[in-house]
């Protein structure tokens, strides 16, 4: 039985980034300050021009960590945004 790479995934969804020289290892740092958690693969940042924010989504395969980083980034700031 073949097995889907989404089945244990833990997957936030992330929006309202601020463009302001805002990149994937700067979302690492703020979740590593902030929450604790290590990010195990770089976040997907997506750059959409029109739009006045980025969005984002990670993924966190430890369910603690998971669990831990909901609790604590439900509403964060980057760079005081």
């Amino acid at each position: 039985m073949a097995s889907n790479i989404f089945d244990k995934q833990n997957l936030l969804y992330l929006y309202d980034l601020p463009k302001d020289e805002f990149t994937s290892i700067k979302l690492c740092e703020v979740f590593k300050n902030q929450a604790g958690v290590t990010l195990e693969s770089q976040p997907q940042i997506k750059r959409d021009y029109a739009r006045p924010f980025y969005s984002g989504i990670l993924s966190i395969s430890d369910t603690e960590q998971f669990k831990n980083a909901c609790d604590k980034m439900k509403y964060f700031e980057i760079d005081g945004k």
